[in-house]
């Protein structure tokens, strides 16, 4: 009786093994999520925290202050610490200004933006986000937000996975402008800022290589078996 129906079939399991071990593998590493930078303030200043990143302002640097943080949009353990808090500045001077992050994403795609925030009634109320391709032109993302009176359990959240022209890029950047405030003492504290992407590195093929290799082994051990076995039958029949 002729083998060869069976080594086709563990043929064709071979190569499906091998193409849904792929697809998995390739499907978690693109699901996992890579924090790019994060910003806690809780020592005070405007320096990331977590990966690499830069955050400068053109606000007052008086008006550039910090105060009582939360642990919402947290990463890593961080505590509630410090929040960034910005001041209206005298004669509402600082609507208008800013807050720019600058950061690479290169072997990354899907970027979300998201932090934790809160203000006062006089503070900056009308907020809007913006995304650049290149650190110098920004582009209007989403209508301007308002923050809470207090730091609530969800954070604002910007998803840009529709722009794909961040994906990759080595001059990702990211900005804030603050309008709306009344008075020289509005505040508007924002905390834990975090971005983070999906990672587009292809895996190294060292596991499915090794998948192949148990399983041509298993096939070749098969073979050699029925080949002894067909042997040992052809003897014993006098075939020679």
């Amino acid at each position: 009786m002729s083998n060869k129906p069976h080594y086709r079939l563990l043929s064709r399991l071979t190569s499906t093994l091998i193409l849904v071990f792929s697809f998995t593998v390739v499907g978690l590493n693109s699901a996992a999520a890579d924090e790019i930078a994060v910003w806690n303030f809780n020592d005070s200043n405007l320096t990331v925290d977590h990966g690499s990143g830069t955050l400068v302002s053109n606000i007052i640097a008086a008006n550039i202050q910090f105060a009582a943080g939360t642990t919402n949009n947290a990463r890593q353990g961080d505590v509630a610490g410090q929040a960034l808090s910005l001041q209206g500045g005298t004669s509402t001077a600082n609507n208008g200004r800013n807050i720019t992050i600058n950061v690479s994403t290169v072997g990354l795609a899907n970027i979300v933006f998201s932090f934790a925030t809160q203000g006062t009634s006089t503070g900056f109320n009308s907020n809007q986000f913006q995304y650049s391709l290149d650190g110098t032109t920004f582009t209007d993302f989403g209508s301007p937000y308002v923050p809470a009176a207090a730091f609530g359990a969800i954070p604002i959240i910007f998803t840009l996975s529709s722009i794909t022209g961040l994906n990759n890029n080595p001059n990702a950047a990211f900005r804030i402008v603050f309008n709306g405030a009344t008075s020289s003492t509005g505040t508007n504290r924002i905390d834990n800022i975090v971005i983070e992407g999906s990672s587009t590195t292809i895996p190294e093929p060292a596991s499915a290589v090794l998948l192949v290799s148990g399983v041509s082994a298993l096939v070749g051990l098969k073979r050699k078996r029925r080949k002894v076995a067909n042997s040992a039958t052809s003897a014993s029949n006098g075939i020679s």
